[in-house]
């Protein structure tokens, strides 16, 4: 696809969409993993993601038409996604938030660059280990964010050994 950034104008606001995959690390390519339109037919635009962090598997060759595998061109997230002047951060990038908020660039202030508020989903159904979200949040915290989460939850558990109870993913702000 085409590497140069659209700009969709709102009022006095734009947003500049990138047709990239983004992930933790270094610019290239992956395997984006996208999985079939559900049964009654609604278009499929959630279950996908980078093959890495994908939770559709091939079980046996008839799933060959349930999985489809695309090249996709990534962009790291520090140093590369964020932008100056970008203050407001939605991430929801189909589990390669959990490398990024983990990664050591996550804890520095100067990798946020001008990034005040953040709202990311934490994907328990692909990290279940407590502990590690703690880990996240620490980074968080060092770089200076003030971290807010609520709603069911055993999030409050910092033993090693605690795993997430429930089958949901949980919204930080």
């Amino acid at each position: 696809r085409n590497a140069t950034p659209r700009i969709k104008n709102s009022g006095d606001r734009s947003v500049e969409i990138h047709e990239s995959a983004v992930a933790q690390g270094n610019a290239g390519m992956k395997k984006l993993v996208r999985a079939r339109n559900r049964n009654e037919r609604t278009h499929n635009t959630w279950r996908h993601s980078l093959e890495k962090y994908s939770q559709y598997e091939d079980k046996s060759t008839n799933q060959e038409q349930l999985l489809t595998r695309y090249d996709v061109s990534t962009t790291p997230f520090f140093g590369g996604a964020l932008r100056p002047g970008m203050s407001y951060v939605k991430m929801d990038s189909e589990g390669a938030e959990l490398d990024i908020l983990l990664s050591a660039e996550a804890s520095n202030p100067d990798s946020w660059l001008d990034v005040t508020h953040l709202v990311f989903e934490w994907s328990f159904t692909k990290e279940r280990r407590v502990n590690i979200f703690h880990e996240a949040i620490k980074n968080l915290k060092d770089a200076g964010f003030r971290v807010t989460y609520e709603g069911q939850g055993a999030w409050w558990d910092t033993e090693t050994n605690i795993l997430w109870p429930y089958h949901n993913d949980h919204i930080v702000f």
